[in-house]
């Protein structure tokens, strides 16, 4: 592929704004991106690494997500930035997100057929590194084409995507069971056919007939990935409040699985069955709290209380869970926690691409800077969590500890949004 130079894009289809089959195909995208990335994060591999290393458990998870972290914080600026700049018949983003996926998806039967801790951890930094290069494309769609005035829907469809995601990969572990393939292969090619859908659904438009541009020296590619966040300050403060609350998402998603069975006493056997309870109660918290929210946003013509509400709801949520004694008290938790979540993925996104700089010329670029905030957690909390869990604990079992942290975290994230003044 060559690359050329971009101009002002969707500046007409704006205008109009988008119609029911690219908001569905849109959400049926993220949908498929979080199902097929998720469902591992939160279910499969802690189960998959508990089998194969049931003393180490913890450690070997953590060093897995975290390695592919790292390569999902490069991925998104790196692939973000090659699609806007892409000279292809089929636009800038169609190449990104159908290659994405099949690399993804390839990668995840590796995963599935490897009894290695090497060679899944090896397997697992690719499948970050394909998924989130083809996410850097697939954000950029928004600012391409949805007009501010549908931006507050669009987003909180795709925000609740993550936990109707996670519901559907809980209950394709709860059918097919924790002890076969199905399990990656399965959310994976869901994964793969709803972003091949979506690439049928929506117009990109292409970029064969632009003027290229001269090579870019090294030096300057690299510093292109740099947001100033003295210059663009709002910006700066929406990726530190993304980067706080996302690693209290990652701690509570992450080690979900140990903390019900260490905590709370839950069965291999059924640790499937609560999971998808859990994710089901999250799930109706989510959808209704984002298309709510989404929608007053819009017509209130305010992000900033929206967000900051959101992430303190959140943080208490995980509260919640910190003292739960009993599963009742955890499923509460979850929902308060699920509200929170889903109010501010749906108005947060919005916000973001309000204040993204140089949208027009560079969206996936300075988005894909904007996801190093969601990518770094994944890669901090892993490292972290091991050191959390250990403080006063012999067996490594301090959930107080770790979630707690993850409640500071989220609740530090709702304060970061206050210094915004770009929107209301």
């Amino acid at each position: 592929m060559d690359i050329v130079k971009t101009g002002t894009t969707g500046d007409h289809s704006q205008a109009r704004g988008v119609g029911l089959p690219f908001i569905v195909g849109f959400t049926l995208a993220n949908l498929g991106f979080y199902v097929a990335v998720l469902t591992p994060i939160a279910i499969a591999l802690a189960i998959r690494v508990q089998a194969l290393d049931p003393e180490g458990k913890g450690a070997s998870l953590g060093a897995i997500l975290g390695a592919g972290a790292l390569f999902a914080l490069f991925a998104n600026p790196l692939f973000g930035q090659l699609s806007d700049r892409t000279r292809s018949r089929f636009g800038r983003r169609k190449p990104w997100l159908i290659s994405g996926a099949l690399v993804g998806t390839l990668s995840q039967i590796v995963i599935a057929y490897s009894s290695s801790l090497i060679i899944i951890a090896i397997a697992w930094c690719v499948v970050q590194m394909a998924y989130n290069g083809m996410l850097a494309a697939l954000v950029a769609v928004v600012p391409d084409q949805v007009p501010e005035r549908q931006r507050g829907l669009v987003s909180a469809l795709a925000g609740m995507s993550i936990y109707v995601g996670l519901l559907i990969g809980s209950a394709v572990i709860s059918v097919t069971g924790t002890t076969n393939n199905a399990m990656f292969l399965v959310p994976a090619g869901i994964g793969l056919a709803a972003i091949l859908i979506f690439t049928l659904l929506f117009q990109d438009r292409p970029t064969n007939n632009e003027v290229p541009l001269k090579a870019q020296p090294t030096r300057e590619f690299a510093a292109s990935f740099w947001v100033n966040p003295v210059k663009h300050a709002d910006f700066g403060y929406a990726w530190l409040s993304r980067f706080l609350v996302c690693f209290g998402f990652a701690i509570l998603t992450s080690y979900q699985v140990y903390y019900l069975t260490d905590r709370h006493g839950v069965s291999g056997a059924d640790i499937g069955h609560v999971m998808f309870t859990s994710t089901l109660i999250t799930t109706a918290c989510v959808v209704v709290s984002s298309l709510i929210s989404g929608y007053f946003s819009d017509r209130l013509a305010r992000r900033k209380i929206f967000v900051f509400t959101a992430a303190a709801t959140y943080a208490l949520g995980i509260g919640v869970i910190i003292v739960a004694a009993d599963l009742a008290l955890f499923f509460l938790g979850v929902a308060i926690s699920s509200v929170g979540f889903g109010v501010y993925m749906a108005v947060d996104q919005a916000l973001v691409v309000d204040v993204l700089p140089n949208r027009e010329t560079h969206a996936a670029k300075n988005l894909g800077v904007l996801n190093i905030a969601n990518a770094v957690p994944q890669s901090i909390a892993p490292a972290v969590a091991p050191l959390l869990l250990s403080i006063s604990s012999a067996v490594s079992q301090n959930y107080t500890a770790l979630y707690s942290a993850a409640a500071i975290s989220a609740f530090l994230g709702a304060l970061a949004i206050v210094p915004v003044r770009g929107v209301r």
